[in-house]
């Protein structure tokens, strides 16, 4: 018998109405052919709908007391696989289409997103998250585009699919929380090959110094060519780049395909990479910040 507490950082708040998670997995895209990927079993609500209704559930869950007590539980379900493991550590098999339906811990939401939405395999996603952060990645309609949304926009779509009561949940949460969905479009808005080049391009513009478009890309565009782009794109190079619509980014990073000159590209390349890795330090100084805070709070925590 495994009697060690759980790790805070492996903490969630677990859904608690079996019916409300079986009507929500109901509306969504899964069916019998497919196979669904689970960040987190917690007490194995989500796991039992999906299992009713889905080829093969993967449940990977990081706690060892979690992941043993589903084990147990759901031994005699062929289709359900449990997994005891860190998911960002987890191979997610790359010859195989596949779908997500998680309530994903929190405070790892921007490393879980960065590696699912990586994946070209993953044809639809639903996640249980705080809905700061679905803006963050849905931008427009629901939230100005910013690097996050315009990053994985060219390859999937958004929709906010339902808001949840923190009575849903046990501990009630402070945050409001939602079933988001991101699904693959079925024709990506550009060129997969080319992926990198704007994914370089974005995080390029937007870790230049500055607020306006014409601050922002003074060290790609010159003046001439930046002021056609304007009256191209509609756009005043004097207004802030959170103003810009995606259908107008999409147009930039047209013109500085064609326009901007190769020893110009090469201050972009790799500016997604270096973005990248920077925000992941950020991150997780501020991931131990909170993990020590609520350890010096709460001491060992049981969970109900």
């Amino acid at each position: 018998m495994i009697t060690e507490q759980p790790n805070i950082k492996h903490s969630q708040n677990f859904l608690r109405d079996i019916n409300l998670v079986t009507r929500l997995v109901g509306e969504s895209s899964i069916n019998g052919q497919d196979t669904v990927y689970e960040i987190g079993g917690g007490k194995g609500i989500i796991t039992s709908a999906l299992a009713a209704v889905c080829e093969n559930v993967v449940s990977i869950e990081a706690d060892r007391q979690i992941a043993e007590t589903l084990k147990q539980k759901f031994a005699d379900t062929a289709n359900v696989e449990v997994v005891f493991g860190d998911f960002l550590k987890y191979p997610i098999p790359r010859n195989l289409k596949c779908k997500f339906f998680s309530n994903i811990p929190f405070n790892i939401t921007a490393d879980i997103m960065t590696k699912v939405l990586a994946c070209d395999n993953v044809q639809d996603i639903y996640f249980i998250m705080q809905y700061e952060a679905f803006l963050k990645y849905a931008g427009a309609p629901y939230y100005d585009e910013c690097l996050k949304s315009l990053i994985y926009k060219p390859f999937f779509q958004a929709e906010l699919l339902y808001e949840f009561e923190p009575t849903d949940f046990s501990p009630a949460p402070k945050a409001r929380i939602v079933l988001a969905r991101f699904e693959r479009k079925e024709y990506s808005d550009i060129k997969i090959e080319e992926t990198e080049a704007y994914r370089d391009f974005i995080s390029f513009v937007f870790s230049e110094s500055g607020k306006t478009l014409k601050e922002k890309t003074k060290r790609i565009f010159t003046y001439e060519q930046l002021k056609r782009a304007s009256k191209s794109i509609g756009f005043s190079v004097d207004k802030t780049i959170t103003e810009l619509k995606y259908s107008q980014w999409l147009a930039l990073y047209e013109l500085y395909k064609k326009y901007v000159p190769s020893d110009k590209k090469a201050l972009v390349a790799k500016a997604y990479k270096k973005l990248t890795l920077s925000q992941g330090k950020i991150d997780k100084i501020h991931r131990n910040r909170q993990q020590n805070g609520g350890n010096r709070r709460n001491g060992k925590r049981k969970f109900d």
